[in-house]
């Protein structure tokens, strides 16, 4: 049963997207074969945007991404199925130098819609300065999600449950958002894939230790490839294990040969290319829950 879009908020046109390198290096819109017409911007204070701030640009041997962000924003992307399973609130990665908002953002977005499960994808703040930027996208992050946590109702978002997503350094904003605000916000789903940044010489950094108090139904999925950074492979592990370690659902799966940053890409087969049925099977595990 398809949902009613005479809610959506103004669209965005997009059109024209290439995966493979391409020069020069010049803005390029995004195509209707990796998003669709569902989807609708926002900024941080709830302001619909009807043009997109900030341009995604192809790379050298990478898939296109976002290079500068001059307005966080939020791109909302609404499933037709009805009734929707709940939002989830998306962070691609880039190490805070840039935004892989393709094959981290809006592929991504499409699987999760198509699980049933309504989008935001954050375009948070990223830069050169680790010290300036990482507290600046933590604060994007703690805006979009008060925002859509909040409101999201008003942007019609579903409101039976409420996930988290992060893709690399997305990743480590999602623990620290989850550190941040896991006592106060239910979380139904934390996703984290090939997370970075977790990791310190004792263990996990403690700005990404899940909270105390963060409620018992949560649930974690944790994914990395074996060829990632050994350190980033062990931290993934323990901040699976601790979720257990508290009690909560917690899954971890290491992809054998696979590098960082895969995402999701056209063309990706065997071991890689199998890893979204591991999200959508945790996800069909989930049902319904409630956002509140």
């Amino acid at each position: 049963m398809k949902r009613n879009s005479a809610r959506f908020l103004p669209v965005v046109a997009l059109t024209g997207l290439a995966l493979t390198p391409l020069t020069p290096l010049t803005p390029m819109p995004l195509s209707a074969d990796v998003t669709t017409a569902k989807a609708a911007r926002i900024d941080l204070g709830g302001k619909p945007l009807l043009t997109a701030p900030n341009p995604t640009l192809p790379r050298e041997g990478k898939p296109p991404a976002i290079l500068n962000v001059s307005l966080p924003n939020l791109q909302l992307h609404r499933t037709s199925m009805t009734p929707a399973k709940g939002t989830i609130l998306l962070l691609p990665g880039g190490g805070y130098r840039t935004l892989a908002v393709v094959h981290e953002g809006l592929s991504v977005a499409e699987l999760l819609n198509r699980s049933g499960f309504d989008v935001a994808i954050l375009e948070y703040s990223v830069g050169k300065e680790d010290a300036t930027i990482r507290p600046q996208a933590l604060s994007d992050a703690l805006r979009a999600l008060d925002l859509i946590h909040l409101h999201g109702k008003e942007f019609g978002l579903s409101e039976a449950s409420f996930g988290v997503m992060g893709f690399s350094a997305g990743g480590h904003l999602a623990t620290r958002l989850i550190h941040e605000k896991g006592r106060d916000v239910r979380f139904s789903d934390i996703i984290l894939i090939y997370p970075a940044y977790l990791d310190a010489s004792n263990g996990l950094k403690s700005e990404v230790i899940l909270p105390k108090g963060i409620s018992p139904s949560t649930r974690v999925f944790v994914l990395i490839g074996e060829k990632d950074l050994p350190e980033r492979v062990a931290s993934s592990r323990s901040y699976a294990d601790s979720a257990k370690a508290v009690g909560l659902d917690s899954e971890f799966h290491l992809l054998p040969g696979t590098p960082h940053a895969f995402g999701i890409q056209p063309g990706q087969q065997g071991v890689v290319g199998n890893w979204p049925t591991l999200l959508e099977s945790f996800l069909k595990k989930g049902g319904n829950q409630s956002g509140s």
